[in-house]
């Protein structure tokens, strides 16, 4: 098995990871390969399939994810929330899941996706539905997927600790269901990044522009504050356009895809249009401080 692959922190920033949402590893292996064609710099394993996205239960073997892992040379970043994209949640314990993503690490995946409230779920109405609508909608509501449970906490430290002895990274995520104002988003980050995470990932809820700008000054604050990197994103179509500025502003990277299904998730961009992006933006990092400039 291929251990010398980069790790996700190793990459040149800002990168592009490809979401892989196949339920075989055929499929899988297929849609990897046109990925990497496609300009994919790193991809993110969905392993929770319920027969349209994501890998199936059967082949979350060893054997299959190796053969899988083994069909790239890019970095490849092991996932599996409790919630299916088609909006069932999964029938699995936070245990089983974490031990689902340890056998990822040990068959090739160099990061695994550690969701902030692991042993100690959040209270909240189920994804997908009505009620979770209403949720996001609303101003003055706790985010999801952040527990501060000192047992919780204890044992997410510890399963970082056990991913680092397998040779992985993992990055620690929270979709919170809710808009981050930039302190908010802070404090979260922070709190992940003092468990052990080597990357923090954020998704914040924009309902209108001004959340999305709220959205980038939250990047650019972490970009200024914390010591690890980190993914600032959010869900909404109003939060689609900062998924393609925000790397430009210290988050790491931007999650993409091949292409848009019946069913799937259109505000994920494809590969290719990122690569366009990143490609055509030059000469916007700043190499002098203000005082430097000539304003003419």
């Amino acid at each position: 098995m291929m251990t010398d692959r980069t790790l996700f922190t190793e990459l040149e920033q800002p990168f592009t990871c490809a979401a892989i949402y196949e339920p075989t590893v055929d499929a899988a292996t297929s849609m990897m390969k046109e990925s990497e064609f496609a300009g994919a710099d790193s991809f993110i394993l969905n392993l929770m399939g319920d027969g349209t996205q994501g890998l199936r239960e059967e082949f979350l073997t060893e054997d299959h994810l190796e053969r899988l892992f083994q069909s790239t040379s890019k970095p490849t970043m092991a996932c599996y929330y409790r919630w299916h994209f088609g909006g069932e949640s999964v029938d699995v314990t936070d245990e089983e899941r974490q031990e689902i993503l340890r056998r990822a690490v040990r068959a090739g995946a160099k990061c695994v996706d550690l969701v902030g409230d692991t042993f100690d779920p959040t209270l909240g109405p189920d994804v997908f539905t009505e009620e979770a609508k209403r949720y996001s909608l609303e101003s003055e509501r706790p985010p999801r997927e952040v527990t501060d449970d000192p047992d919780a906490v204890a044992r997410q430290e510890a399963e970082i600790e056990r991913i680092h002895d397998l040779g992985a990274e993992v990055q620690m995520s929270a979709h919170t269901r809710i808009h981050l104002d930039p302190e908010q988003a802070l404090a979260v980050a922070e709190t992940f990044q003092d468990r052990g995470a080597d990357i923090v990932k954020l998704v914040s809820v924009d309902r209108s522009w001004e959340d999305m700008l709220e959205t980038l000054e939250a990047t650019v604050l972490l970009d200024r504050e914390l010591d690890v990197p980190f993914i600032m994103m959010s869900h909404g179509e109003h939060g689609v356009l900062a998924r393609y500025i925000a790397p430009f502003l210290g988050s790491m990277l931007c999650f993409t895809q091949q292409e848009y299904v019946p069913g799937g998730f259109y505000s994920q961009p494809l590969t290719e249009n990122v690569n366009r992006v990143f490609d055509a933006v030059q000469n916007v990092t700043p190499t002098r401080d203000p005082e430097e400039v000539d304003w003419l």
